[in-house]
Order: structure tokens, then C-alpha cells, then sequence
């Protein structure tokens, strides 16, 4: 059984882990068994907050950060910004349950920091789509 990918898809085999930052434990749980699944050859964390976040991506230094936006002790955007400054080919993905709300409250810098923006709840399809779309530049 195939889950759907072709052989046009990222190559995921040279690729470094996958950093997941979301403060709802059930939703990271759940994100991580999913791209676990589509993508078993990614080495896959989770965190619960920003601060959290930071630590892990400073000691494995994945190459994809998927990272909702409102969380406590850091919000996504501060991780980001930190992301990208030591960083700057890490391919970072906003998620947000509001993303309309979310992004107007902010100062604009969301559009150079963030490499995609998914809005919650979102389709499987698109995640896969920004994981297998080449990182920056």
C-alpha cells in the first residue's frame, strides 16, 4: 500500500531531524506519529514550548522546524527569529489555529522570518507539500 508520494518528492534520506514546537501535547503527539510515518527516515522531536524549542534546535539543529505561533515562554515567532539568525537555511513553518488573527497582530516580520504558514486545523496533504518542497536558499 502506498501512501501517496512519488518519486518527485524531496529526498528526505540526506536531510538532518524534524523539530515539531507546539504547546498542545495531544497535537504534537499527533503531529510526530504522523510524520513518522510518512517520513520514517526523519529523525523527529517534539517540544512543548519556544524555550524548549530553542534547546532542542541548538542540540540537534534540524534542518525543518514546524512551530505554532501562540505559546508560552517563547512565542514561534521569537523562535524563529532566533532560527534564522544562527540558522539561515532551516526551513521554518508557522502553524496557527487563527492565522489570519495571528499574523495581523504581528510586527510584518512574519513574512521574512517564516518560509510557510499553515493554518489550523490544516490537511495532511499540505504539510507534506512544505516538507518536500526544498529548504531557502
Amino acid at each position: 500500500m502506498t501512501d501517496g508520494r512519488d518519486a518527485q518528492h524531496f529526498s528526505h534520506q540526506t536531510m538532518g531531524p524534524l523539530l515539531i514546537v507546539e504547546d498542545d501535547k495531544d497535537s504534537c503527539e499527533m503531529l510526530v506519529l504522523i510524520v513518522r510515518r510518512l517520513y520514517p527516515e526523519l529523525v523527529t522531536y517534539c517540544a512543548g514550548d519556544g524555550k524548549t524549542g530553542w534547546e532542542l534546535f541548538r542540540q540537534h539543529a534540524p534542518q525543518i522546524v514546524i512551530t505554532d505561533l501562540s505559546m508560552p515562554e517563547m512565542d514561534g515567532l521569537q523562535l524563529a527569529i532566533m532560527i534564522r539568525s544562527q540558522q539561515p537555511r532551516t526551513k521554518l513553518i508557522a502553524l496557527s489555529a487563527d492565522l489570519e488573527r495571528a499574523v495581523q497582530q504581528r510586527t510584518g516580520h512574519e513574512t521574512l522570518v517564516f518560509d510557510h504558514f499553515l493554518a489550523k486545523p490544516f490537511h495532511f496533504k499540505a504539510l507534506m507539500a512544505v516538507i518536500d518542497e526544498p529548504g531557502p536558499a
